[in-house]
């Protein structure tokens, strides 16, 4: 199993607010305006400081929405209830900026993938992220 701890107070009130900006994340947002009797999941953030727990994290599927996971400077956020669409971030001082959306169930399975992914979006920068131009 993977190993993680809950981030800190002031990470969590950073990526909650940026969650605010993210109509499939938001409190009251798509998924609710079709839905009011929906559950309004809470916000649930942690921090990973491996390869392999990042992996272990994604592979197990299933995955509430507004469940996170930070890995250096990344944010993984759950944007479909029980599903594997992450909303990608990359802080940039103390500000998130989103960048990319994608599935890691099939590239977790593969560490050498998921390296070549985290890697690549740890070493660029925020504009190349913007860009998606962060694979090598």
């Amino acid at each position: 199993m993977y190993n993680m701890v809950p981030v800190t107070a002031e990470e969590q009130e950073s990526l909650e607010a940026i969650c605010q900006k993210n109509g499939w994340v938001k409190r009251g947002g798509y998924a609710w305006q079709d839905d009011p009797y929906l559950e309004e999941y809470p916000y649930e953030f942690d921090r990973c400081f491996s390869l392999e727990d990042l992996s272990d994290f994604f592979k197990a599927g299933n995955w509430a929405i507004r469940q996170g996971v930070v890995y250096g400077d990344l944010a993984f956020i759950q944007q479909v209830d029980g599903g594997d669409e992450w909303w990608t971030l990359k802080q940039d001082g103390k500000t998130w900026v989103p960048f990319e959306s994608l599935s890691f169930k099939r590239i977790a399975g593969d560490i050498s993938e998921l390296t070549r992914y985290v890697a690549g979006m740890r070493l660029a920068t925020v504009d190349e992220c913007k860009h998606l131009d962060y694979l090598p």
